[in-house]
C-alpha cells in the first residue's frame, strides 16, 4: 500500500468515528492485568498440558494482549525485542534474524515457531521466514515463549526455544475493524469483519496489505529493495456436541521484486472435547508453500512445498497423583525445488514423511512437589529415529514461589538444501585467499547426523508483593554433531583473464561441537495502576570447537553471531485515562563475527484514545544513535545486511 493510499484512509477513519462504545474492546478490557492476574494466567507450550504460568516448570514469557498492544509493534520480530534470552537482530526490510540462547543467523536452525500449533519452521532450509509470518497483529490472543528445549514435547528442531503465537478466539473480534500504518518507512491497511457464524459460532474475515521501503547500505552497499504484500484469511470458533470447533485458513503473496517472491495459503482445523477428567484433541492442517524466485548470493531458487501434519493427544483422567498425555502425529512433506545452476539439488522432487509418538506424565510427589517426565519418539527421512526426553522438577515452598529444574534432550534434523543441495558461495580477496577472490561450492550431504543438545536448566520465579515479580533462570547447553561446512582438498588456481581466481569445494558435516552457559533475570515492578517497569538482562558464553583437522569454511561462527550481554527496560505510562506513554530502551552488545559494535537505543510510543472506536499513537523506532547494522551477511547463505535508521509512523485503529 502506498503511503498516498495510507494517508487518505488515515484521514477518513478520523472524520468516521464517533462516541458509540465498541463491541470489541473497551477501555476497562484494555488494562493491564495484575501480578496476581497474570500469574494465573494459563498458558500449554512448555507442556501438553494448560497450565498456571506461576507454576511452569520451565524460562517461559508471555506477551499479553495488552503487551502487544502497547509495544506499537508492526511485526512479530519486533514484537519479541522484550523478551528475555532472545536476540532480535534486523538484517533488510525483509530479513530478521531471531533466536534464543545463542546460534542466531537468517535462518536460526534451533527454534521453532508456530501459529495456533501449526509448525512455520520450514524444511527446505531450516529456519523462519519472518516476513511469511507478516500476521494481523491486532488478532494476536498472546505470544508464549520457552526459552530452553521442547523436543519431548514438540518434537524436533524445538532446540533452542519455542514460539506459540495464539490467535483471538472469532467471539472477542466481532464488529469492524480498520487499521491503518503510515510513516516514512512503511504504510499499512488491514481490513477486519466479525459476525456470528449459526446459532453456536462465531467468525471472522480479514485482509492486508503492507509496504515496506527500501532501507540504506553503507558506503560500499547498494540499497535495499522495497518490499510489498498482501494476504486474507477467515477463523471460525463454534460449540459443537459438547466440543470445539476451530477451522482457519489463509493465503498469502510477498515480493520484493529482483530478490524474491513468494505465495502460500493454509488450512487448520482443531477439535477438542473435554469429558469428566478427561480430554482429546485433534488437530489437521494443510499447508502450500510456493517460492517463485528466490536470489541470494548468485544462488538461484524456485521450489513448492506441501505439508500435510495430522496430530492426536489424549489427556487422561488423574489416577492417584499420576496425570498422563498421550499422542502421536503424522507429517508429509511433498517438495519440488530447482536451482539456477552452478547451484542444483540432487533430488529435485521428494516425499519426506515423520512418524511420531510422545508419553508425557506429571507425578505429584507432595502438596508443593511434582516430578514431569516425557520422551517423544519420532521417524524421519534424514537420520531415522530420534529419542527426545525431558524431566522436569517443580517445588512451591510457598505462595507466590516456585523454584524448578529440568534436564532435556532434543534434536535437530538436516534441511532438504543440507541434504541434497549444491550452493555457490563467493568469498572476497583476504588474506587466506593469497589476495585473490574465492568460489567456494558447498554440496548437502545424504549422510549428516541430526545436531544433538542435552540442556540443563534451573530457575526461581516469585511474586514478592502484589506490585513486584521477578524470575531468574540459568543454564547450560551441551551441544554435539553441529552443522559445518568443510573445505575438501586444496583450492585449484583458475588462471583466467583478466584477474585470475580460486575455486574450492566443500561438504556439509558434523564436526562442531561445545558448550553455551549464560542466565536470564527479569523484573515486573508495578509501582501504581498508572506505572509499570519491567527490565531484564540477559548473559550468553559459548565455547565451540571444530574435531581436530577439521577445515570449516567459517570457524566458530556462531560464538560471534549472537550477543554476550542484552539489557532491557520498559517504562509504560497511563498520563490520563484517555493518553498513554510507552518506553522502551534496550542494550546489545558487539557481535564480533561481523564487527558490529555494541549499540543502545530507545523507541518510544504515544497513544491518545480519541474516542471509544478511534484511538491513535504516534511510534518512534531507533531514537537514539545514528543508523547501525543489527547484523551482518553470512559468507554461504544469508541476504545483504543495511543500516536500520531511525523511523517514524502513525498508527490508526478504527472499530464499528
Amino acid at each position: 500500500m502506498s503511503k498516498s493510499l495510507a494517508k487518505p484512509l488515515l484521514i477518513a477513519a478520523l472524520v468516521a468515528a464517533t462516541p458509540t462504545v465498541s463491541a470489541e474492546d473497551s477501555l476497562s478490557a484494555l488494562k493491564l492485568m495484575s501480578l496476581d492476574e497474570l500469574a494465573d494466567l494459563r498458558v500449554s507450550t512448555a507442556t501438553h498440558r494448560s497450565e498456571r504460568l506461576e507454576d511452569t516448570a520451565a524460562a517461559i514469557h508471555v506477551l499479553t494482549a495488552e503487551d502487544i498492544r502497547r509495544s506499537g509493534a508492526t511485526s512479530l520480530p519486533e514484537l519479541l525485542r522484550t523478551v528475555p534470552g532472545l536476540n532480535v537482530a534486523r538484517i533488510s526490510a525483509t530479513e530478521w534474524a531471531v533466536s534464543a540462547r545463542g546460534f542466531n543467523n537468517q535462518f536460526a536452525n534451533k527454534l521453532l515457531v508456530m501459529v495456533d500449533g501449526r509448525s512455520v519452521y520450514t524444511p527446505f532450509f531450516s529456519g523462519v521466514l519472518w516476513d511469511e509470518l507478516n500476521i494481523v497483529i491486532q488478532d494476536i490472543e498472546r505470544v508464549e515463549i520457552v526459552r530452553g528445549p521442547g523436543g519431548s514435547t514438540w518434537g524436533a528442531n524445538a532446540v533452542n526455544g519455542v514460539i506459540n503465537i495464539i490467535t483471538r478466539h472469532a467471539e472477542d473480534t466481532q464488529g469492524t475493524l480498520v487499521s491503518v500504518v503510515t510513516g516514512d518507512l512503511q504504510s499499512e491497511l488491514v481490513l477486519r469483519n466479525g459476525f456470528k457464524a449459526g446459532d453456536n459460532g462465531h467468525a471472522r474475515v480479514w485482509a492486508k496489505v503492507h509496504q515496506n521501503d527500501r532501507l540504506a547500505g553503507s558506503a560500499d552497499d547498494i540499497s535495499d529493495i522495497r518490499w510489498r504484500g498482501g494476504r486474507a484469511g477467515f477463523r471460525g470458533d463454534w460449540e459443537t456436541g459438547g466440543g470445539n470447533l476451530m477451522i482457519e485458513g489463509e493465503s498469502f503473496r510477498e515480493l520484493k521484486r529482483q530478490e524474491r517472491a513468494y505465495s502460500g495459503a493454509h488450512v487448520l482445523g482443531q477439535w477438542s472435547r473435554s469429558s469428566g477428567g478427561a480430554r482429546d484433541e485433534l488437530r489437521a492442517y494443510f499447508n502450500r508453500f510456493t517460492l517463485d524466485h528466490w536470489m541470494v548470493l548468485n544462488n538461484g531458487a524456485r521450489a513448492e512445498l506441501d505439508t500435510f501434519d495430522l496430530g492426536y493427544r489424549h489427556h487422561f483422567t488423574p489416577i492417584g497423583g499420576h496425570n498422563l498425555i498421550a499422542g502421536v502425529g503424522y507429517r508429509n512433506i511433498a517438495s519440488d525445488a530447482q536451482m539456477t545452476p552452478p547451484a542444483g539439488v540432487s533430488r529435485s522432487s521428494r516425499t519426506d514423511q515423520l512418524f511420531s509418538a510422545f508419553a508425557e506424565d506429571t507425578l505429584a510427589l507432595a502438596e508443593r512437589l511434582q516430578v514431569t517426565v516425557g520422551v517423544k519418539v519420532e521417524h524421519n527421512e534424514f537420520t531415522g529415529v530420534e529419542w527426545q526426553p525431558s524431566a522436569r522438577m517443580r517445588w512451591s515452598p510457598a505462595r507466590g514461589n516456585t523454584l524448578w529444574a529440568s534436564v532435556a534432550r532434543a534434536v535437530r534434523t538436516p534441511s532438504i538444501i543440507e541434504d541434497s543441495a549444491r550452493l555457490s558461495s563467493y568469498i572476497p580477496p583476504r588474506a587466506f585467499t593469497g589476495g585473490l577472490p574465492l568460489f567456494v561450492t558447498s554440496h548437502g550431504n545424504p549422510n549428516l547426523d541430526a545436531e544433538r543438545l542435552i540442556a540443563y536448566e534451573l530457575g526461581y520465579r516469585v511474586q514478592i508483593n502484589p506490585r513486584l515479580s521477578f524470575d531468574a533462570s540459568v543454564f547450560l547447553n551441551d551441544y554435539d554433531r553441529l552443522l559445518t561446512v568443510d573445505l575438501i582438498g586444496a583450492p585449484r588456481l583458475v588462471a583466467s583473464l583478466p584477474s585470475p581466481y580460486l575455486t574450492w569445494n566443500a561438504l556439509a558435516g558434523n564436526a562442531l561441537k561445545g558448550k553455551a552457559r549464560g542466565f536470564e533475570l527479569s523484573m515486573d515492578y508495578r509501582p501504581s495502576d498508572t506505572w509499570r517497569v519491567q527490565t531484564s538482562y540477559s548473559h550468553l558464553d559459548m565455547n565451540l570447537a571444530t574435531q581436530p583437522g577439521n577445515t570449516e569454511i567459517n570457524p566458530l561462527r556462531a560464538t560471534g553471531e549472537s550477543p554476550t550481554h542484552q539489557a532491557m527496560l520498559a517504562v509504560r505510562h497511563d498520563l490520563r485515562h484517555d493518553l498513554e506513554l510507552d518506553l522502551q530502551a534496550r542494550y546489545v552488545s558487539a557481535l564480533h563475527t561481523y564487527s558490529i559494535p555494541d549499540y543502545l537505543t530507545a523507541d518510544l510510543r504515544l497513544s491518545w484514545r480519541a474516542t471509544s472506536r478511534l484511538d491513535l499513537a504516534l511510534n518512534g523506532r531507533n531514537l537514539i544513535g545514528p543508523a547501525r547494522k543489527e547484523f551482518g551477511t553470512n559468507l554461504v547463505n544469508a541476504s545483504d545486511a543495511y543500516l536500520i535508521p531511525r523511523e517514524y509512523y502513525l498508527t490508526a485503529n478504527l472499530r464499528f
